[in-house]
């Protein structure tokens, strides 16, 4: 399997988000299957009058486990026959998640756009829009407010061809009342490792989470997005892990699996200033509970439907398609490929392809 997008919509997505993380992509989509907060415990209950002790409260119920459904449709071939049939999947609840280039055998490949409907968001239905990027920075951010205002939430670049023809993709859950805002920073590759968190953690006491790394009319910048809920996010930024084929997937496991235990969600590794790089996880404030990670070798051979019968039988178990990973050493031309999926996130987005759920 070839990373999702990484044809058509991706690449674009490449030249306009600039997207420096996890070495891969899900292409257009972030599969996010958000599981629910735990719902708190109740309160305890008044002092009674007599000395006897008040009885302890009740502990708060597990987060109710999360599972989903794969459905893969022919590739669209236009920018309006894309949107109309975003929009009919999305009338059913199925979010588009991303088009994905997959083995046919031999040299040949075979497209297909991937769609996704777990039960966190049962009741959600989803319209999309796709509107033309504007050639400026500031010129984006008004028409990224605009759309924000309306309640649809930035998705990704999206293109069938020629750069001329970007345009962002939105997302709104007709289900929800939420309205967005957005800001935009200097870019990671700009700032120390030190410099570029204090960057997300004071956009993130605000509210405001990472989008990612855009470009538009020459000016790159970091852009963040702060949904009209009272959500907050803190950051952490780790040194990125050796790039041995031979020990990575073991070295990624173990990291996911440290910063997943403490609710955390691996965004991505970042490009710094003079050539360094950080990986950075994030925490909502509304994450209830551990984050699970798989990290599957992955040979990259699979058909379209391996693929999707691969992602059903994840989802089955709560877990979701992230991206997919990859190393290479340069001495030796040896490389390593994995799959990660995640379970238990309150919010999750691909870092390439961005949300799935707004």
């Amino acid at each position: 399997m070839n990373t999702a997008d990484l044809t058509r919509r991706t690449a674009a997505a490449l030249i306009v988000s600039l997207l420096a993380a996890c070495g891969g992509s899900d292409g257009s989509g972030d599969p996010t299957a958000p599981t629910a907060p735990g719902t708190p415990a109740p309160a305890p209950s008044p002092e009674p009058t007599t000395p006897t002790p008040a009885p302890s409260p009740s502990p708060a119920p597990a987060p109710a486990s999360v599972t989903g459904q794969y459905r893969q449709e022919s590739a669209a071939t236009s920018m309006d026959a894309a949107l109309a049939a975003m929009n009919a999947q999305g009338a059913q609840g199925y979010a588009f998640v991303s088009t994905f280039v997959a083995d046919a055998g031999g040299s040949a490949q075979a497209s297909g756009d991937f769609y996704l409907q777990d039960t966190a968001h049962a009741g959600s239905r989803l319209q999309y829009a796709a509107i033309a990027q504007p050639a400026t920075a500031d010129a984006l951010l008004a028409l990224l407010n605009q759309q924000g205002a309306g309640g649809f939430a930035y998705k990704a670049p999206l293109s069938f061809g020629s750069a001329s023809g970007i345009r962002g993709l939105f997302v709104k859950d007709t289900s929800k009342s939420l309205t967005y805002t957005y800001e935009r920073q200097p870019m990671s590759s700009a700032l120390s490792r030190d410099g570029f968190v204090a960057q997300l953690n004071a956009q993130g006491a605000r509210g405001f989470r990472l989008v990612g790394p855009m470009v538009a009319g020459g000016e790159s910048f970091n852009l963040y997005l702060k949904d009209s809920s009272a959500n907050t996010y803190a950051y952490v930024g780790l040194d990125g892990l050796p790039s041995s084929p031979a020990t990575y997937g073991d070295a990624l496991r173990q990291r996911l699996d440290e910063q997943g235990g403490q609710g955390r969600l691996w965004i991505g590794d970042f490009l710094l200033q003079a050539g360094a790089s950080a990986s950075i996880f994030e925490k909502s404030a509304a994450q209830s509970g551990a984050i699970r990670y798989s990290v599957e070798p992955s040979s990259g051979a699979q058909s379209l439907a391996q693929l999707q019968s691969q992602f059903n039988a994840r989802a089955a178990q709560g877990l979701f398609y992230y991206s997919d990973v990859g190393v290479t050493d340069v001495g030796t031309s040896q490389s390593a490929r994995f799959s990660v999926s995640v379970g238990g996130a309150v919010a999750m987005r691909n870092p390439l392809a961005g949300i799935t759920y707004p």
